[in-house]
């Protein structure tokens, strides 16, 4: 019965279903219909009679029901048409911190956009509480310059700053200037999970810190030079190291990294190479950086799936190592992967 009425849209899920005797009475929706194939008498309950029904675990669900009583609310269309906009909502979003960010894409349509053609109408508190958030925002595509800046536009609060704890490590940023990929989040932990202890380490695009941090927290690296171009995220990822208290364990080298990897030639006893969708014009600096008894690179490239051995070999070959395992990070794209070479170099 639940199902047929849920499928039908005429259950009122704000309230509990009543129990009395061997009766079951479901709350309906004003002006609802019975579905076709229910069978049972209609009733009329006194309000007081009903219990709020505890809010869903599910935050699909709950956006769902969120978004349905704001339609109801300020738009009288037919419950057809509310059907199909409840069927387009994001069925993905990120969470950092107390804030969300929706994807792009979402509420694109035109049946959404005349809906909140109203600024006094936009259902943005709404959704924030669906999901549990205090603010809101859009993803927006991460820009193709040297910075790689994110662009997210906040739709609920007033700033962009997010402090966030991720696996025992805090990160510090701001969403509307910086890129932070949760897609990421597998590497993020591996990187804390190598015992560091006296090592030195170069991170030659370290960005506010998604491999920096958990090296220098969780790894226990003895120090880590940190190189970016982008001074914004540099003084993002100094707030991050002070918030975990590894400042004192940490030199940044900020502006463009052919000009401060090779000032720290013989350096390191590991360099990290995170730059998507390829770092190959750093190699060759990040090897004279390792020390004379060598060290390992990790490489991140973006790499067709059936290729990927292949380029682990050919990378190899070409900067003089062994290959000590290959991490497949995440899809990036319809059969390419980002994917992370450990790379031995003796």
């Amino acid at each position: 019965m639940r199902s047929l009425l849920e499928a039908a849209g005429s259950l009122d899920r704000t309230w509990r279903p009543l129990v009395e005797g061997d009766r079951i009475i479901w709350p309906l929706l004003k002006g609802a219909t019975a579905p076709e194939g229910t069978t049972g008498e209609r009733i009329v309950v006194a309000q007081d009679a009903w219990a709020h029904a505890p809010p869903s675990i599910d935050p699909h669900r709950r956006m769902h029901d969120e978004m349905a009583g704001w339609l109801r609310m300020h738009h009288n269309d037919a419950a057809s048409l509310h059907e199909a906009l409840l069927s387009d909502l994001p069925q993905r979003w990120e969470r950092l911190g107390d804030l969300v960010l929706l994807p792009s894409s979402a509420f694109g349509s035109s049946a959404w956009q005349e809906r909140f053609a109203s600024d006094e109408a936009r259902p943005w508190a709404c959704i924030a509480t669906a999901l549990k958030a205090a603010r809101l925002g859009f993803q927006n595509v991460v820009a193709s310059d040297t910075v790689r800046s994110s662009g997210a536009t906040m739709l609920l609060g007033d700033h962009g700053e997010v402090e966030m704890l991720d696996h025992g490590v805090t990160f510090r940023f701001d969403a509307t200037r910086q890129m932070f990929s949760s897609g990421n989040v597998t590497e993020r932990h591996r990187m804390g999970d190598f015992d560091l202890r006296g090592e030195t380490v170069v991170d030659a695009f370290s960005g506010i810190g998604y491999y920096t941090l958990p090296m220098l927290v969780r790894g226990g690296a003895e120090h880590v030079h940190a190189c970016d171009i982008n001074p914004e995220a540099a003084a993002w990822l100094l707030k991050g190291a002070r918030s975990n208290g590894v400042d004192d364990r940490l030199t940044q080298h900020i502006g463009d990294n052919r000009d401060t990897l090779p000032k720290l030639k013989g350096a390191a006893d590991r360099v990290l190479l995170g730059l998507l969708p390829s770092s190959e014009h750093a190699w060759e600096d990040a090897v004279r950086c390792l020390k004379p008894s060598g060290g390992w690179l990790h490489v991140h490239m973006n790499v067709e799936e059936e290729r990927i051995e292949a380029w682990a070999e050919k990378t190899a070959a070409k900067l003089g190592g062994t290959v000590g395992h290959i991490e497949r990070v995440k899809w990036y794209a319809p059969r390419i992967r980002h994917v992370v070479l450990d790379l031995h170099i003796s």
